[in-house]
């Protein structure tokens, strides 16, 4: 394509330079009622998947007393097939483990082997990682037992939003089961082999469930969180370039960052293909440190010196800087006994960029008044000479 077509339309620098620069906005999630965040330091709590690469599964509630743990109830009244035992790699449970396939046998007391395949769900990860399977509260529970809580909420977490992602799957439970864990009202602690007087743990309010007040609002988060990962753009505003009164300096159209995560910790910028080049922010002053740029709209600023007759095509790249989680499967060799999980903190990187046309403008040696005045001027000679040119007498030969 010939150079002279490629030339962009100029606008004047004051108006570029008229964009007042957005503050940086840290957006988080709404937890409602879940005392959490997302802190990727995994407490002690957690299965580390970089050093517990085989552990053993203890079922902490059992013993020769017979089998103790939660069930839910709706008033005074049990509902069936809602125990829920308490799970750890440890035989003293600070390291409580969270199942997956709700329909398999725990294989107790067996070893399970960190699988090589890492877990691909954000969701999952985000849930394990805001709930007690990272150590941290999600209902206010107190006590001795305010752990095996803790540890109910959580697993009923884990099963109904996989059942809610896939629930075609025969790993995940019936819907009899989806329906007796979401109608509980209140968690009491029994002995389920041999009954005996149960404790009130956990009572929901306001004519709500359990589901309802804990349960569903850090699902929800976790969908959330998976549906805006790592989402870094940049936008330019359109293609024109300006020249700056003195003819110094070109100025690009105003270019934005556009970041739809939660999980950003920073971002840089760099800039390529013509010598010279530098951002400068919504008041024209130059950005010094292209490292954890502090505004997400600014110019980019050329000397005039470095810009030519032909195209050249300067690179704006933003690379983000993310927090992340990542996990895996421990499994037993039995494929039909339930694989557990692991949640632990991880960065990542991402990027996007966009292209800047630059040519010289040609120089006319006039301002804008002064063309103005130049071309009325012309304008009115020329209908002068049309006045003149209809007035002056015909001969007649």
């Amino acid at each position: 394509m010939d150079d002279n077509k490629k030339q962009k339309r100029v606008i004047n620098t004051s108006v570029v330079l008229s964009f007042v620069v957005s503050i940086f906005a840290v957006f988080s999630l709404a937890m409602f009622g879940i005392v959490s965040n997302q802190d990727t330091n995994v407490s002690y709590a957690a299965l580390n998947p970089d050093t517990d690469t085989t552990v053993k599964l203890y079922q902490i509630t059992k013993g020769a007393g017979g089998e103790y743990g939660v069930h839910g109830y709706i008033g005074g009244d049990l509902v069936e097939d809602t125990f829920i035992p308490y799970y750890a790699a440890d035989a003293e449970g600070k390291n409580p483990v969270f199942c997956v396939e709700a329909n398999d046998p725990a294989a107790v007391g067996s070893d399970h082997n960190k699988e090589d395949v890492t877990i691909d769900d954000y969701g999952l990860l985000y849930l394990l990682n805001n709930s007690f399977a990272n150590g941290k509260k999600i209902t206010p529970a107190t006590g001795d037992k305010a752990d095996l809580v803790e540890s109910w909420v959580t697993q009923t977490a884990i099963w109904l939003y996989l059942r809610s992602e896939d629930p075609t799957s025969p790993n995940y439970m019936e819907q009899d089961r989806v329906d007796a864990l979401e109608s509980v009202t209140s968690l009491k602690y029994t002995n389920r082999t041999f009954g005996s007087e149960e404790e009130t743990l956990l009572t929901a309010t306001d004519g709500k469930t359990i589901n309802e007040l804990y349960i569903q609002p850090l699902i929800k988060a976790a969908k959330s969180a998976a549906q805006g990962l790592y989402q870094i753009t940049v936008n330019k505003k359109s293609d024109d370039i300006g020249i700056s009164e003195d003819k110094k300096f070109y100025y690009s159209d105003t270019i934005t960052v556009v970041v739809d995560a939660t999980d950003l910790e920073s971002y840089d910028i760099s800039l390529s293909g013509i010598e010279g080049a530098e951002l400068v922010d919504g008041n024209g002053k130059v950005i010094t440190s292209l490292v954890n740029v502090p505004v997400k709209e600014f110019q980019v600023r050329i000397p005039a010196d470095k810009v030519t007759d032909k195209v050249q095509k300067l690179e704006v790249t933003a690379i983000g800087h993310f927090k992340s989680l990542t996990g895996y499967y421990y499994s037993t060799e039995n494929e039909d006994e339930q694989r557990i999980v692991s949640v632990i903190g991880k960065n990542i990187v991402e990027s996007d960029s966009t292209e800047i046309e630059f040519v010289k403008t040609p120089d006319t040696g006039m301002n804008t008044a002064q063309t103005i005045y130049f071309i009325g001027l012309i304008v009115l000679l020329c209908g002068v000479g049309i006045v003149y040119a209809n007035a002056k007498p015909v001969q007649v030969k």
